[in-house]
């Protein structure tokens, strides 16, 4: 898989930008908390931080973003490289399943599988012409199968077409990197998949952790995003389903 991996010096930028998201993150939590009676809902926000430094970063790059949506009220961040057009999106790996990529991950006793995330499966389609490895193209048919079925039948058969044949001629590989926090709520682990749409897993391009520097927490820092006792509060991205909606090209 090394032929799909990015370039040191993309892997860093993006590294440094998902830590530094992360710490303004943290920082505005704290800020909130100071200066607010309630402030758990801005817990949802950590995704938004992540992504939109990474879009300040990438500009300077030779990267483009576009917002667009995950369902019908979740936003989030595509990455599309202009000389080659690949796109890439930003996970949470709390709710990451590489082994089954459209579907989350819940992060309650016993992990969960939680509900189909078919906008990542109709991505992961342009992939479809990509050259995995053997063990990757033997995936049984019946699998494939099964995912088509399902994202037919969660999203309007006539968005997707229309989607899919505007992601297969404008991108020639779709992407996914995930971010992961350790015990001490730092971010520890960052890993670049490729999601083969024919047995619906992500494949491992690269490890990214051994660029992670500076993601060091205070004390402080590691109160202000620690769930509290019994708090079953989730990234609401953890559910998000559906295609794209509506993009927003940035300027």
């Amino acid at each position: 898989m090394d032929q799909y991996q990015f370039s040191s010096e993309h892997n860093k930028m993006i590294v440094e930008a998902i830590v530094e998201g992360y710490r303004e993150y943290i920082e505005h939590r704290k800020d909130r908390r100071d200066k607010m009676k309630i402030s758990s809902a801005f817990a949802w926000t950590k995704g938004n931080f992540i992504e939109s430094k990474v879009a300040e970063e990438c500009i300077n790059h030779g990267f483009t973003y576009k917002k667009s949506k995950a369902g019908l009220t979740w936003d989030y961040l595509q990455f599309i490289h202009g000389d080659t057009k690949i796109l890439f999106l930003i996970k949470n790996a709390a709710y990451f399943n590489e082994k089954c990529f459209s579907q989350a991950i819940l992060p309650t006793s016993g992990n969960r599988s939680g509900r189909l995330r078919t906008y990542l499966h109709e991505l992961s389609k342009i992939n479809k012409d990509l050259s995995f490895s053997s063990h990757h193209q033997q995936s049984e048919e019946v699998s494939y199968k099964h995912y088509e079925q399902l994202s037919l039948f969660l999203v309007q058969e006539k968005q997707v077409k229309e989607e899919l044949d505007h992601f297969r001629t404008s991108y020639n590989e779709f992407h996914i990197l995930t971010y992961g926090l350790d015990e001490a709520y730092q971010i520890s682990e960052i890993i670049h998949y490729l999601p083969n749409p024919q047995d619906n897993v992500a494949y491992l391009v690269e490890n990214l952790s051994s660029y992670i520097s500076g993601a060091d927490l205070t004390e402080e820092d590691r109160e202000v995003v620690a769930p509290e006792a019994n708090d079953d509060l989730m990234d609401p991205a953890a559910f998000d389903i559906g295609i794209l909606e509506e993009e927003q090209q940035n300027e």
